[in-house]
């Protein structure tokens, strides 16, 4: 899984829900090989930041860019492909976890045919073997969790943004996802991660973003 070197950036954005100024002001920047936490408390708008930076709410102000080029500029469903959002609560589509795979790769913003014998090795990687043929909304909350980020790791996104993907994990499984995220930074993505667990933050990531910092608190 290599990447081609990017730099992605925010600047100066307000983001605001119902009305409300939820954060002021947030600039910040990510290079390939980036593992960046994004901390603070509950409610601050960590979830909304990662929401804004995949184009898939708006801000009020200011400007995303990646090497220089803005959402319009590369056509919005591609920059999602590119700068990919996973959820904390799994999101996985009807049918079974193979399904669930492939569909990115069925889209116009395609840019190659799935990638199967990957998606096999990463599943075994992280601790699902023999889960291709089940029903993926039947799988446990961990094991979807796993499932979802393995779909958006196909994809060879420049920019991964995770919300606590590891919210549904023992330590075991915990470990294997972040070997899996270490391998994909090294290979040139940039990850900026929602966590609460402080040891996840030393253990995995090179630098730190408190949100605290554009809320005015």
């Amino acid at each position: 899984m290599t990447h081609k070197p990017s730099r992605f950036e925010a600047c100066s954005l307000d983001i605001a829900v119902a009305d409300r100024k939820l954060l002021s002001g947030v600039d910040l920047a990510l290079r390939a090989g980036d593992r960046v936490a994004l901390v603070g408390p509950s409610g601050a708008g960590k979830t909304t930041l990662l929401r804004v930076l995949a184009c898939l709410a708006d801000a009020t102000a200011g400007e995303l860019r990646l090497d220089g080029q803005q959402p319009a500029e590369v056509g919005y469903p591609r920059w999602r492909r590119q700068v990919t959002y996973v959820t904390q609560r799994p999101m996985l589509l009807p049918g079974s976890v193979e399904d669930n795979l492939r569909r990115p790769f069925a889209y116009a913003t395609a840019t190659g045919p799935y990638p199967e014998a990957l998606a096999v090795d990463w599943l075994a990687r992280l601790g699902l073997v023999g889960v291709l043929e089940r029903p993926a909304r039947e799988l446990s909350e961990g094991e979807q969790q796993r499932v979802a980020l393995i779909r958006a790791l196909l994809v060879k996104p420049r920019v991964l943004l995770l919300d606590e993907p590891t919210s549904a994990l023992d330590s075991q499984a915990t470990a294997f996802v972040e070997a899996v995220l270490v391998d994909c930074a090294e290979s040139g993505a940039a990850i900026l991660m929602v966590t609460h667990a402080a040891q996840q933050v030393a253990r995995l990531c090179t630098r730190t973003i408190d949100i605290r910092e554009y809320t005015g608190e």
